[in-house]
């Protein structure tokens, strides 16, 4: 049961947290060099005003799941102000590297093919104009805080709304008795909040990046109950039909077409009879129409090589071909949150 210091609580902390990250948000852009106009059609997009409120009705929605007892209020992750801090500085002090990269001045750090690590070409890029890539501490250490300020403090609750399909589904399921896993987990954030809401699910995450789930083990801590290993999307090191849940978020649009519907596939294949996909990922065209000049204006301001043909697809399409029947689709500011079953 919920008390109204409960929401009071829940709501300075979301608060302070928007308010951070749009505050550098906002420095940021004054330390940017403005990037040449799109040449190419833009689709309406949204006044401030209009995002605000779309982004003020997803907390709402979270708080009204915690209310009604779908999962516990989520934890801090970083709640240490000294690390906190420490991001903060590494992120501004990333910046200028990063603008470099946006004007086309460092634009041969990871030439396809030069690792000699294993690693997929598609993979060897710097995505969101970020230092190394996926490749390396330094990358793992700033990310989150990128994503956030991206985003002015709504990521992780745009992550978090994987867990209200999730519970629903979970509530006659026994968490003890679920294997899980999270496809493309990175630093571990969507891990780490299913392991807070259901501490009893056995859940594995899985990404191709060695420091970022390094990254990922320092977030979740030490549990027998959360397992991270190193692989590909597209060839899932788990028998066919072996888990009861399936989980991504913000993967999908970073993948080439032909890996997209690979590691749907793939998703497909483990599942069990039953059990539960969920996938949290970009708005698409047409999701919210009013919006779509959004979708065309972020690989113009990012490096991102695949988002627009994602965007211009259909995650429901592509989740059909893979046999899987829909369960529920949410809007989620910025994102979408698709569930599916076999």
């Amino acid at each position: 049961m919920v008390s109204p210091l409960d929401r009071l609580s829940y709501a300075a902390r979301q608060t302070a947290r928007v308010a951070w990250y749009a505050g550098h948000y906002a420095a940021g852009r004054r330390l940017l060099k403005p990037m040449p106009k799109p040449d190419f059609a833009i689709g309406p997009t949204p006044g401030r005003a209009e995002l605000t409120a779309g982004m003020r009705a997803v907390f709402a929605r979270e708080w009204r799941d915690i209310a009604d007892g779908l999962f516990p209020a989520p934890r801090a992750l970083d709640a240490e102000p000294g690390e906190v801090l420490r991001r903060s500085l590494r992120y501004f002090r990333d910046l200028p590297q990063v603008d470099a990269r946006r004007h086309g001045q460092l634009d041969d750090e990871m030439p396809p093919g030069t690792q000699a690590d294993g690693l997929p070409d598609y993979y060897r890029q710097n995505f969101h104009f970020q230092s190394d890539g996926w490749l390396s501490e330094h990358s793992a250490a700033l990310y989150d805080t990128q994503v956030e300020v991206l985003f002015t403090g709504a990521a992780d609750v745009m992550r978090r709304r994987a867990l209200s399909p999730v519970a629903t589904w979970l509530a006659d399921r026994n968490q003890r008795d679920i294997r899980g896993l999270d496809v493309g987990c990175g630093t571990g954030r969507l891990l780490a909040f299913l392991h807070g809401a259901w501490p009893g699910l056995k859940l594995t995450g899985i990404d191709l990046s060695r420091p970022y789930l390094d990254e990922a083990r320092r977030l979740i801590g030490r549990t027998a109950r959360v397992k991270l290993i190193e692989g590909a999307t597209e060839a899932l090191p788990f028998d066919e039909a072996s888990l009861d849940l399936v989980v991504s978020s913000f993967l999908l649009h970073e993948l080439p077409k032909e890996i997209r519907a690979k590691a749907i596939a793939e998703m497909a294949r483990v599942l069990k009879p039953g059990g539960l996909i969920v996938i949290v990922d970009s708005l698409q065209k047409g999701d919210r129409p009013d919006w779509d000049g959004l979708l065309d204006l972020f690989p113009h301001y990012f490096h991102e090589p695949y988002y627009a043909e994602y965007v211009g697809g259909s995650m429901e399409e592509l989740c059909a071909a893979a046999g899987l029947r829909p369960v529920s689709t949410e809007n989620a500011f910025l994102s979408k949150v698709v569930a599916f079953t076999k």
